[in-house]
């Protein structure tokens, strides 16, 4: 073979593996590439993703709290108004026991309010037990505790004793005062109160 044809050929060939080598480098840049470009997208999917994960955690977290203010406020105001509604009640009732104990300083004028300290002596004389007792009374009622009065509560051996006290009712002890047995109006409506109260309380607005 002539060496130029030979040389020539030799040169072709060389052309061919730089241009093979190059297509390869070029395919393999660009597969390089592709496969960068979808890394740079996943990252960037993967990152909003997150992202939006992060915000809408924040955002839950931030309705939690908001729901737990609310929560709190709407059982500070139940809490005040009921406290503002028992007040109101509470009021209201102490109207009421004031009103009962005007009206039971005025009941000594009453007729019946004899019969009301028969039976308040009656109910001493059960309490304290005993054959003879003291029945002390207000000066008020000095002109109803007469000897008429007297005979009618019988069976029990009374002493009478006129005393300054301007209630309502009498109080009943032995004679050696160890047992006392207080029937006024005063006494009987703290005795009572709770109950009153209560009553009043559940019946109330």
């Amino acid at each position: 073979m002539d060496k130029s044809l030979y040389s020539m050929a030799k040169i072709e060939d060389a052309g061919e593996i730089c241009r093979k080598i190059i297509e390869d480098a070029t395919a393999q840049a660009s597969s390089i590439l592709t496969s960068a470009e979808k890394e740079k997208s996943k990252i960037l999917e993967e990152a909003n993703h997150e992202s939006e994960n992060k915000k809408k955690e924040a955002l839950k977290k931030n309705d939690i709290e908001i729901e737990k203010m609310k929560q709190k406020i709407f059982s500070t105001l139940n809490l005040e108004k009921k406290k503002l509604f028992l007040e109101e009640k509470s009021r209201f009732i102490e109207a009421v026991l004031e009103k009962a104990r005007e009206i039971a300083t005025e009941f000594r004028q009453n007729p019946d309010y004899k019969t009301f300290l028969e039976k308040a002596i009656s109910e001493g004389v059960d309490v304290i037990g005993e054959k003879g007792v003291d029945v002390l009374y207000s000066g008020l009622d000095e002109k109803i505790i007469r000897g008429d009065f007297i005979k009618n509560v019988n069976g029990i051996a009374l002493e009478f004793k006129k005393c300054d006290f301007k209630d309502i009712g009498v109080i009943v002890q032995s004679k050696d005062s160890r047992l006392i047995y207080d029937n006024t109006f005063s006494a009987r409506f703290k005795r009572l109160h709770d109950d009153i109260y209560m009553d009043l309380l559940k019946g109330a607005f």
